[in-house]
């Protein structure tokens, strides 16, 4: 599978959560989604990150706003190929929601989009011509969407990748090792392993309701089963999955 520029799945990341926003539960399972997806590479929390803040953050200046477009390009370029594991679950992701994703453009994700995977001497004429136009917009947009005090989509996808930022920062050296082996799992591999992993989580969760004389925990119990039972095999859900066998040891 092919692997579009990174503007291609923010701006359907944007459009799944502005698109569901308006029914709490559909919003809640996407919002966790996205969240799951961020969870599994700081590469890709990192893209995520530079597409926000030029989008969304009132810069003082041309020249700074220049030097922050100038470092990222530097930054980001080695880093394409390290996403490539996240955008394909993604690939997954949005064909199972294509009624919640426009096809409308975003200039700012395009403009970056040529500037960081776009190189060599043919290009730097159009870079430059692409870097000015981009700078100009965003000095020249109107009041930042972040200063309203309306909690929105897109606060909240602003919002995303600094928080996985600052909550992955904290985990703990068992959490950042399940992390790192399932995002490495060749995907040949992921099925097999889903499937035990799920086997033995469901084996768990009969055993202690079988043996709970509480009927709430019972419920809660039964109610966790049938959300595992409805997982789809992939890297995010063998995540959770994981992350659940060690809640219920």
């Amino acid at each position: 599978m092919s692997m579009k520029s990174f503007g291609y799945y923010k701006n359907n990341i944007d459009s799944i959560l502005e698109n569901c926003y308006g029914n709490k539960k559909l919003f809640k399972e996407n919002f966790h989604v996205v969240m799951g997806a961020l969870k599994l590479s700081k590469p890709f929390r990192e893209f995520f990150t530079v597409y926000n803040e030029v989008e969304q953050r009132k810069f003082n200046s041309k020249e700074e706003l220049t030097e922050y477009i100038n470092e990222s390009i530097t930054y980001l370029r080695p880093k394409i190929k390290s996403i490539k594991s996240v955008c394909n679950i993604l690939e997954i992701v949005f064909s199972k929601r294509k009624n919640l994703i426009n096809e409308n453009k975003n200039e700012v994700y395009n403009n970056l989009d040529y500037l960081i995977y776009k190189k060599g001497v043919r290009n730097i004429t159009k870079r430059l011509d692409i870097k000015k136009n981009l700078i100009e917009s965003v000095i020249n947009k109107k009041s930042n969407k972040l200063s309203g005090t309306k909690l929105t989509p897109r606060v909240l996808a602003y919002s995303l990748s600094e928080n996985y930022n600052k909550e992955f920062a904290n985990l703990s050296k068992e959490d950042k090792k399940v992390l790192s082996e399932v995002l490495h799992i060749k995907p040949q591999k992921v099925n097999e392993q889903f499937q035990t992993e799920k086997k033995d989580i469901l084996t768990k969760i009969n055993l202690l309701v079988k043996d709970s004389g509480e009927e709430n925990l019972k419920a809660k119990l039964t109610e966790t089963k049938n959300v595992v039972l409805k997982m789809n095999s992939d890297k995010i859900s063998l995540l959770r999955l994981k992350q659940l066998g060690k809640d219920l040891n």
